[in-house]
C-alpha cells in the first residue's frame, strides 16, 4: 500500500480517538464543575431575604404567593 493510505488511516483513527477522549473528559469536567459551583450550601446562602425569618433562619412552612392578573384578560373571559 501507499504511504498516503497509512497516513489517512492513522490520522482518521487518531482524530476519532481524540474526539472520544475529549467528549468523555469534557462530560466529566462538566459534572465536577457543576457539583463544585452548585452545592447545597451555596444554593441556600443565595436565597432571597424573604425566605428567612427575623432571626435569619430559613422558613420551613408554606409560603403565600400573589398572582397578578391583567384586566384586559378578565374582560375577554367575561364576554
Amino acid at each position: 500500500m501507499e504511504a498516503t493510505t497509512y497516513v489517512l488511516f492513522f490520522s482518521a483513527t487518531s482524530s476519532f480517538l481524540f474526539l472520544c477522549v475529549g467528549i468523555v473528559a469534557g462530560w466529566t469536567a462538566k459534572d465536577f464543575m457543576h457539583d463544585y459551583f452548585y452545592t447545597e450550601e451555596e444554593s441556600v446562602s443565595n436565597m432571597h431575604p424573604e425566605m428567612y425569618d427575623q432571626t435569619g433562619q430559613y422558613i420551613h412552612e408554606e409560603l403565600y404567593s400573589v398572582k397578578f392578573v391583567d384586566e384586559d384578560d378578565l374582560d375577554e373571559t367575561i364576554d
